[in-house]
């Protein structure tokens, strides 16, 4: 898995735990839900950290949290 996909899937499963959408995350970190639909289905290329900060934000967790995920421990750097 790349670190793209990684970061896909995180979100993918924050979304899930939280019960929202992209649409409330694009509210809530401030980030068009455009440019997290791009990141969404791969088109975006790489987020940048400030990128993650904004989601983490959003999901009102820090970045440390939003990177405690086994979808890392398998990611190709």
């Amino acid at each position: 898995m790349t670190m793209n996909e990684a970061v896909r899937f995180r979100i993918t499963e924050l979304l899930e735990r939280n019960n929202i959408t992209l649409y409330e995350l694009s509210k809530r970190s401030g980030i068009p839900k455009s440019t997290l639909q791009s990141l969404m289905d791969g088109s975006g290329g790489s987020p940048k950290l400030r990128t993650i900060e904004k989601i983490a934000d959003g999901f009102q967790i820090s970045v440390r949290d939003f990177f405690d995920s086994a979808f890392f421990a398998d990611s190709l750097y």
